[in-house]
């Protein structure tokens, strides 16, 4: 089973990657004649908004995997799985394409456009209001700009990626250690938000962000009211960070009063060079979500260790546990265990080689496999036709990036 249902789809992500194009560009023209005591735009306009479209980049991303479960479960699907749930089916977990203008300095205006495809990852994090199709999502659709007010205000528009989590969706610019996703990520949080963020630097270790958006994973709204959150994030020193995470508002279609709180604390520790630690503490309540209509609550521990043994090869291992107390977020009350290996190897793709002309192609491929464990307390593992309580389930990952 999958972590999210299917949406039904809106076509007014189309008005936004439009208006993001034109306000882009409209804005930058702009923004110089709009100031105070400023000449009109002078010759020089079209060389800065030349500029400004060299700043546009475009990278890329695919995962390719195969997944096999020793409980030969009927049907062929992994249990409480998010991407990998496909049981002994190759699959496309993602094909990505990002097209952006990232925003670093004060007065600044960027946006961002993150598409994907493929069998996997694109059914399971669409929004509701936003299932465009099974196999194509845009989880990232927004407009960037940084006031210039101090250190600089930056301020995200639209749909983004949560804030939340060790671990990521993954793509071009950062994926996870492990190839399958924990428990907390698939089952605890949210994938993406639609609103108005703001990020600020406060001080060189501590920054910090606010956002207001429609219900989690939402494109349109589900109800009357409003889900904010925030987040400060500490480099207690030049190897270790802390980052605190919080969200509260009504998640639940057509109910205003019913309300969801999830509270996380994710840190960091680069313990020696080949070395680097890191955890996920998770605890969630929702009014009246449990299946017997009390409160659920929802909570999950989990531990990250990654070595590399040379620059090409490394090993990672996960191991985490789950509590669902209530049911609403697998479906029954349970406790799940997991505990995850990834070795990796990478190696460059120099395209280039072939043709100069592919030399913007060039980039890295890593070949990675996995072994992983789960555990219940409760007989929530298909095997065969019946049930047990754990599963185990060896992998094989591809990932071209450029």
């Amino acid at each position: 089973m999958t972590a999210r249902s299917h949406r039904r789809g809106s076509s007014f992500w189309r008005v936004l990657v439009t208006g993001m194009m034109l306000a882009s560009s409209s804005f930058l023209l702009a923004q110089n004649s709009n100031l105070a005591g400023a000449p009109a735009a002078s010759s020089t306009d079209p060389v800065e908004a030349e500029s400004w479209l060299k700043g546009i980049s475009t990278d890329g991303y695919v995962s390719l995997s195969y997944t096999y479960n020793t409980n030969d479960p009927i049907p062929r699907i992994n249990q409480f799985r998010v991407f990998d749930f496909n049981d002994t089916d190759p699959q496309l977990d993602a094909a990505q394409l990002v097209v952006q203008h990232p925003v670093r300095e004060s007065g600044q205006v960027g946006f961002r456009l993150n598409m994907i495809a493929g069998s996997a990852m694109p059914r399971v994090v669409a929004s509701h209001g936003m299932h465009i199709a099974s196999t194509f999502d845009i989880p990232e659709v927004y407009l960037s700009y940084v006031i210039p007010l101090r250190k600089g205000v930056r301020l995200d528009l639209g749909k983004f990626a949560t804030n939340f989590g060790y671990e990521v969706i993954g793509g071009y610019d950062g994926y996870n250690d492990n190839f399958s996703r924990g428990f907390i990520f698939g089952y605890g949080l949210p994938f993406t938000h639609t609103g108005l963020k703001l990020s600020y630097p406060f001080i060189r270790r501590i920054s910090g962000a606010f956002l207001i958006a429609n219900a989690c994973d939402s494109f349109t709204r589900m109800n009357g009211g409003i889900t904010f959150g925030g987040q400060v994030a500490i480099a207690t020193s030049k190897l270790t960070t802390l980052t605190f995470n919080f969200l509260h508002g009504p998640e639940r279609p057509h109910n205003n009063h019913d309300k969801r709180s999830l509270y996380e604390m994710v840190g960091t520790w680069k313990v020696s060079p080949p070395l680097s630690l890191a955890f996920d503490g998770l605890y969630a309540d929702e009014d009246h979500a449990a299946s017997n209509g009390s409160d659920a609550i929802w909570k999950g521990l989990a531990g990250y260790s990654k070595y590399n043994f040379t620059k090409a090869f490394s090993a990672a291992f996960r191991g985490e546990v789950f509590a669902d107390i209530g049911g609403s977020r697998t479906g029954t009350t349970q406790t799940l265990r997991g505990f995850t290996l990834t070795p990796e190897y990478d190696l460059p793709a120099k395209l280039s080689r072939l043709r100069h002309e592919f030399k913007r192609a060039d980039g890295k491929v890593a070949l990675r496999g996995e072994f992983r464990r789960d555990f219940s307390d409760r007989n929530t593992f298909r095997r065969g036709t019946g049930f047990t309580n754990h599963q185990f389930t060896t992998a094989a990952n591809l990932i071209y990036l450029f």
